[in-house]
């Protein structure tokens, strides 16, 4: 592990102890200054560690001043820092276990160099846990970093445009779907496993749901999940009824459990994702609605919210089209195509794996992940370049 180390005037002594420590423990040291005692300041030593640490030169710091605060604050002020100024080993090994903490902060004068010693090796020794807890708590830790450092961050010197998927985004109809999925998946898997004398295994929501079918056009998500399982069925036609055993078939049978919760529970929109629509369109940039679903036009009508868009771009448009479904970027850049804007003056929200990575595919200028599910690792993995768990959070 490589290790960055920086201090002022004031924490020089005790970082040149510290740097022969910690090469002592084996650590490669990255010295980015001051190299005496000279009057120095030091939120110059606070970004030098910051800019090492978020180019990958280092992968954690160590960061000295007078009192320790100062430097604290200052480190603080970077995008991708978490420092903490910790004067006992219990903080010094929590701050990494449960916030990812990546620069250790040190008053020069105040402890001596036994106890930093301490310090430093807890603080090294310690590995932030994954918890579930600890790990959602830094996703809100993070999401409030972008919010303050992005400020207004879509306006329209920087775009033109503004893509949104539906289910999710735009709707929550997102669990609808899920659910009829998982149904219409159960029972066709239940019949399968009697005939082929096979063990039951359902379809789960949280693999199966976001890597094959989250997201995709019907048919292409149902081909996806049986392929997954080993199951070749006949294509069938769009046709066939919701009681055929083909891919088509299966696809019209989920289609039908969802608009048959449609029809009783209704549709409710997000406020915040319509809060935002109506905020980009009053500063006039352009807006479109991007989506697999066939039902689009009847669940924004039922959300109030078909009169927001100037394009549309949905599973008959894919249709009419012979267009790829998500992950391939085809249906981002035929609304692109739509609203006459190039996709490098676009931004597109996506709440599904699929979708992030049809839009990074297309070249679309920012890509935002709405993090609804809790998959807000997943959603930067495939291409999301700042996720957010509502979109009023782009408002403040």
């Amino acid at each position: 592990m490589r290790i960055a180390i920086g201090a002022d005037h004031a924490g020089f002594p005790l970082k040149e102890d510290l740097s022969a420590y910690i090469s002592e423990l084996g650590y490669q040291i990255v010295d980015v200054g001051t190299h005496d005692t000279q009057a120095v300041d030091y939120p110059d030593y606070a970004e030098a560690i910051g800019k090492v640490l978020l180019d990958g030169t280092a992968d954690r710091g160590v960061l000295i001043c007078g009192s320790g605060v100062g430097a604290s604050v200052a480190a603080n002020k970077l995008a991708g820092i978490r420092a903490g100024l910790c004067h006992d080993t219990y903080s010094a090994h929590q701050g990494v276990e449960h916030d990812d903490m990546n620069v250790l902060v040190l008053g020069g004068r105040v402890i001596g160099p036994e106890l930093a010693r301490e310090l430093v090796t807890a603080y090294l020794e310690a590995k932030f846990t994954h918890e579930e807890h600890h790990q959602r708590r830094l996703e809100k830790v993070c999401a409030l970093e972008e919010r303050m450092h992005h400020p207004h961050l879509i306006n329209k010197t920087r775009f033109d445009a503004v893509l949104f998927d539906m289910d999710g985004v735009v709707t929550d109809t997102a669990s609808i779907h899920a659910t009829c999925w998982k149904t219409m998946f159960d029972e066709f898997l239940l019949k399968w496993s009697a005939k082929s004398a096979s063990p039951f295994r359902p379809f789960d929501l949280d693999t199966d749901y976001k890597v094959y079918v989250d997201g995709k056009p019907r048919y292409e998500g149902v081909r996806d999940f049986l392929k997954s399982r080993g199951i070749v069925l006949p294509e069938g036609t769009p046709e066939d009824p919701p009681t055929t055993e083909t891919v088509c078939g299966l696809g019209n049978r989920k289609n039908e459990l969802v608009n048959g919760v449609l029809n009783s529970a209704g549709v409710k929109a997000y406020p915040g994702s319509i809060a935002l629509i109506k905020h980009l369109r009053r500063t006039g940039i352009k807006t479109a609605i991007v989506t697999s679903s066939q039902n689009c036009q009847a669940v924004l009508q039922a959300a109030k919210a078909d009169d927001l868009f100037d394009a549309r771009v949905d599973g008959d448009v894919l249709g009419e089209e012979g267009l790829a479904g998500k992950p391939a970027p085809d249906s981002f850049l035929k609304a692109a195509e739509m609203l006459r804007v190039l996709p490098q003056r676009a931004v597109v929200f996506e709440d599904a794996i699929s979708g992030v990575h049809a839009a990074a595919q297309g070249g679309f200028a920012l890509v935002i992940g709405v993090a609804r599910k809790g998959n807000a690792k997943e959603l930067k993995a495939y291409g999301a370049d700042m996720v957010v768990n509502d979109l009023a959070e782009l408002l403040h």
